[in-house]
């Protein structure tokens, strides 16, 4: 009888001791990736970030960038560590639904010159610009958005002052007038064709997936209605033709894959391959000036590339650009990179891409994927690195 008890109570002790182990030793691990990033040592690097889009209280568009200034424990030359809320230039909400703007045009010459000459990196991620909806689907008026004068005269400053300039997909689309897209293409030695597009798994209109716009303008292009359903890319041009490439039609590959040439895989840190299933732009650049550090490759049967072809539109281009010579560092990324999912409670983890394969596809807090991990965070975190050097 006896026996029987202590067998039963050393069989209990074990399961708590297992469950405890499992319990504590992920916490244990926590702990020391924050213990490790508090011991690391701080940076200071003074970087101008331009949102003309994102004023909600979340800001959700600017955790990728700001997550990676905490992590790495970049702050402010006041001493401060960057705040997503707070520390870039455009747009702002206000009280009763209104908007204050932080805007370089805003600035004279003198302190235009003066900020080039403070700041370590100038960041254009996002110009798209907000609208007033209540003008009607059809008669939408910007309020505030796209490229300006002021940011072009700030540009051309940081270039001749050799300092670092990142600007990301969109920023030449409209509301970007045409003529500070032509000074831009110009300044940075690139030009955009026109074209963006994005995967979708599923181009079902009964899964809700896609935008109303382009059932619209497909309707509008083929006189007929949407026939498609299974996964796929759909690439827009600005005069508004619309492509639909279909898995196991046009495609070999649904999902188009980002290679990695050499120096962005010894310099830069990043993959080989990695897959993009969000909005990318068609670009191409003066390869006098610059070079392709990645490109988009799209896998397609040979009615695929037919289609493609017949547009004009290759299934090799471009995903991220550089100049980096001794006169000045630029980078174009032909993609929406800093938008995906990071959630900021992670960002004083010190290492903790090295787990992303099991935040992978997760709902919830820790929802992120791999493209960040694997791609994002590297690529940002040597360029900031580069920016001081």
């Amino acid at each position: 009888m006896a026996l029987s008890f202590f067998k039963g109570m050393r069989r209990r002790v074990i399961f708590l001791i297992v469950v405890a182990a499992v319990v504590l030793f992920p916490v244990a691990i926590l702990l020391g990736m924050k213990m490790v990033w508090k011991m690391n040592s701080e940076r200071t690097v003074n970087v101008a970030y331009v949102d003309k889009t994102d004023a909600s209280e979340e800001r959700l568009a600017h955790n990728a960038f700001f997550w990676v200034l905490n992590n790495q424990r970049i702050k402010k030359p006041n001493g401060e560590f960057y705040q997503k809320g707070m520390d870039y230039w455009g747009l702002f909400a206000e009280a009763n639904n209104k908007y204050r703007f932080a805007d370089f045009d805003a600035l004279s010459v003198a302190q235009q010159d003066s900020l080039a000459e403070q700041l370590d990196m100038l960041m254009l991620a996002d110009t798209y610009g907000i609208y007033d909806l209540n003008a009607g689907p059809e008669m939408q008026r910007l309020i505030y958005g796209g490229l300006s004068e002021g940011d072009m005269a700030l540009f051309r400053q940081m270039k001749r002052q050799g300092k670092t300039i990142v600007a990301e997909f969109n920023i030449l689309q409209a509301p970007t007038p045409r003529n500070i897209r032509y000074q831009f293409q110009q300044e940075a030695g690139i030009e955009w064709s026109g074209w963006t597009g994005k995967y979708f798994d599923s181009l079902d209109p009964e899964k809700g997936q896609l935008p109303g716009w382009v059932f619209e303008a497909y309707q509008r292009n083929n006189q007929k209605q949407w026939e498609y359903k299974d996964a796929g890319i759909i690439l827009v041009h600005e005069n508004g033709q619309l492509l639909v490439l279909e898995d196991n039609e046009e495609l070999l590959e649904p999902i188009p894959q980002i290679k990695t040439f050499g120096y962005g895989m010894e310099q830069l840190g990043l993959p080989r391959v990695q897959e993009f299933p969000y909005w990318f732009d068609i670009m191409t650049f003066d390869n006098s000036i610059n070079h392709a550090v990645s490109a988009y490759q799209l896998e397609l049967t040979e009615k695929g590339r037919t289609k493609l072809n017949g547009l004009g539109i290759p299934d090799r281009f471009p995903a991220v650009i550089m100049h980096g010579a001794e006169d000045y560092a630029f980078y174009y990324f032909c993609g929406d990179f800093s938008s995906k999912p990071v959630s900021m409670s992670t960002k004083k983890f010190k290492g903790i891409e090295c787990f992303s394969s099991l935040l992978k596809g997760r709902q919830g807090q820790f929802g992120e994927d791999q493209f960040f991990y694997r791609f994002y965070l590297p690529l940002m975190s040597q360029l900031l690195k580069e920016s001081v050097q």
